[in-house]
């Protein structure tokens, strides 16, 4: 039998190359990382830049045309209605930036709104957090909670087998280690009513992971 004869539904009734299972999700990691980095450096340039200009502002370096030119921008959106920009240690506003960030949009070091981005936490709707988040669609580097949870972590261990980051809990997690009702781990420590790991292959779990990741079709070794 051919892996293009083999049907989803059948999938559970063959064992699965570990090895294969672990490079599959490394592959989808790489992917995940290369749009999620490049999507956040975008939103944080402006602010980068900002934050630049004014360190060289404050070492006397003359940086006039560009405050000129960030100002200009800056009506330009309040002209197209858009809410100010709110910086600041702490900051509150519809759009908010700073180290301890609330707002309907807010990116910080602790960011909470509706769509936040946080370096150590972040807590909203959609929730993006190096360390830890929360959110309905949470996604993190370190711990992720949510209805949809995603914690990918780092590829190399912190010991033989064991992973400090890339910890998801939700209904939908996914993660180094991922606990919820649908889970896709990438080691044999994570838990879920239907999991989808090295260590145990659920029907359920792997026609609901297997349509959004096709390639782990491919983990399963089947009959020649």
């Amino acid at each position: 039998m051919s892996k293009k004869q083999a049907k989803t539904e059948d999938l559970h009734n063959y064992p699965v190359d570990a090895d294969i299972f672990r490079r599959t999700f490394n592959g989808y990691v790489q992917r995940f990382n290369t749009i999620f980095f490049t999507v956040v450096f975008l939103i944080c340039t402006p602010f980068i830049a900002y934050a630049i200009a004014w360190y060289l502002g404050e070492a006397k370096v003359d940086v006039t045309g560009f405050l000129n030119l960030w100002h200009a921008s800056e009506s330009l959106l309040l002209d197209a209605g858009f809410p100010h920009i709110v910086f600041g240690m702490f900051a509150s506003g519809i759009i908010s930036v700073g180290h301890f960030a609330f707002g309907l949009i807010s990116v910080g070091g602790f960011a909470f709104g509706v769509i936040s981005i946080g370096m150590f936490c972040s807590c909203g709707i959609i929730s993006i957090g190096v360390m830890f988040s929360v959110g309905v669609i949470a996604i993190g580097y370190s711990r992720a909670y949510g209805v949809i949870a995603i914690a990918i972590g780092n590829q190399k261990p912190f010991e033989k087998g064991v992973y400090m980051n890339g910890k998801a809990f939700g209904v939908f997690a996914i993660g180094r280690e991922a606990r919820g009702v649908y889970s896709l781990s990438y080691g044999e420590e994570g838990e879920g009513t239907y999991q989808f790991s090295p260590k145990r292959q659920d029907p359920e779990a792997i026609a609901l992971f297997t349509r959004w990741y096709k390639k782990f079709k491919n983990a399963f070794v089947l009959p020649s």
